[in-house]
């Protein structure tokens, strides 16, 4: 190799350096450039801003709010409807007959409705017969005393013997007294009953939280998802006190036991006027004749006629203490009957009459259905290029439990459904689709 060309590749290796140097110090110059208007542009911003504030550059985050994730809560109820459609589906093509009637529950425990509606019933039918029974005891001295009516020279309008063989029917009231103390505990055993009923657990009733959003999907929902479904199948569906109500025979019970109430309350007056106190006056006064006589054959009369007028003053008072006792009896079943216990909608009676007319409705089927669990995410993401995305979750869990009447479980089961919406942010005209 000649001395000539190592000069020349020498110098062509110079000359490489020599540009590669003048970039890199072109480089520098631009980035200082560059540095010094990033520098000035912020002491103009700085200069701008009023004491104290700082001014931060976008990063590229995505800031959410407390109430970020609502439609998550549209998926979950979307995915309610998908699942409300399986559940009839299954329930119509397996095992309802076509004439069936369904009545939608709010709870698993409807004998308690049931035990009121009787304890009720039984409560007003034994003040009826109680009441019956004592206004024809007290019936007996008014008849006894209009129709057998012979003055005696002491003022008392009554015939003894026609009186003495009348009361006999009196041993009927250690019986009407036993009806009126069972009475009155039934009266407190319908409260007791509707307060139990507050107190039942409801299985299946739970809300759960699913991290990033909490939802609770309506059991109204439910019900109107799965009413409208089955009247689709043309099946007949009712809910719970969703009726009219014109007529009542636990109304007209009542009203009769409170117009037997009135009627023994006018017989207690008409007693204590008309036989209590003339009897015990004629009893006294017969008393102090007898002291005076001296006759023993008028004396032995005497002692008979004292004798009977004191059965008759005793038993017309055991019959007004009997009146009384039941008139305090209804009027304290009445109460119970008519207050809404604590934690209740309706009264013992509101509650006995609501249950009467499901009866009257000739329900097949209770179909028990419960949203168990609900709840949806919301997952938002951002790329360095592009719009975000975010991925709207949610999901529920339905059981649900068909039986006839008697209680034979037809069906059981739980639905268990998810959903998902994407929507893609900064996107004109952007279109969700539903998953």
């Amino acid at each position: 190799m000649s001395e000539e060309t190592d000069k020349t590749k020498k110098s062509e290796a110079l000359k490489q350096k020599e540009e590669e140097a003048a970039i890199k110090a072109q480089e520098k110059a631009i980035a200082e450039a560059e540095k010094a208007i990033a520098e000035a542009k912020k002491a103009k911003l700085k200069a701008e801003l009023p004491d104290g504030v700082t001014a931060t550059p976008p990063e590229g985050t995505i800031t959410t709010d407390d109430k970020f994730g609502y439609l998550a809560e549209l998926v979950a109820n979307d995915t309610l409807i998908h699942q409300v459609k399986k559940l009839v589906n299954k329930l119509s093509t397996a095992e309802l007959p076509y004439n069936c009637k369904i009545l939608l529950v709010d709870d698993l425990n409807i004998a308690a409705r049931d035990v009121q509606l009787l304890q009720v019933k039984s409560q007003l039918d034994r003040l009826k017969k109680g009441m019956n029974t004592q206004i024809t005891v007290n019936d007996v001295y008014f008849q006894s005393r209009e129709t057998n009516r012979e003055t005696k020279k002491d003022g008392v309008d009554v015939e003894l013997t026609k009186v003495m063989a009348s009361i006999t029917l009196l041993t009927a009231i250690p019986a009407v007294a036993s009806v009126i103390g069972s009475a009155s505990v039934i009266g407190s055993a319908a409260g007791a009953v509707v307060c139990s009923v507050s107190n039942i657990v409801n299985m299946f009733r739970k809300d759960y939280t699913i991290k990033g959003k909490e939802i609770s999907l309506s059991d109204i929902a439910l019900k109107a998802l799965i009413a409208g479904e089955f009247k689709e199948k043309k099946h007949l569906v009712y809910l719970p006190d969703f009726y009219s109500i014109t007529n009542s025979k636990m109304i007209e019970t009542f009203e009769e036991v409170g117009e037997k109430r009135w009627k023994l309350e006018y017989q207690v007056q008409l007693l204590q006027q008309q036989i209590v106190e003339p009897t015990k006056k004629a009893v006294a006064e017969l008393e102090t004749e007898i002291k005076k006589i001296k006759d023993p054959s008028l004396l032995e009369h005497k002692k008979k006629e004292l004798k009977d007028l004191t059965i008759v003053q005793q038993a017309a008072e055991k019959a007004v203490l009997q009146s009384k006792i039941l008139i305090e009896a209804c009027d304290k079943s009445s109460e119970v009957l008519l207050t809404i216990a604590e934690g209740q909608n309706a009264s013992p009676m509101a509650a006995a009459i609501l249950q009467e007319k499901i009866l009257e409705l000739q329900i097949t089927h209770l179909l028990y259905a419960k949203i168990v669990s609900s709840g949806g995410e919301a997952i938002t993401g951002k790329r360095m290029i592009g719009s975000g995305e975010t991925a709207y979750l949610g999901g529920s869990v339905v059981s649900y439990v068909l039986a006839k009447m008697e209680g034979e479980i037809v069906a059981a089961g739980t639905l268990v459904e998810a959903g998902r919406l994407d929507y893609k942010l900064g996107v004109k005209g952007n279109t969700c689709f539903w998953k």
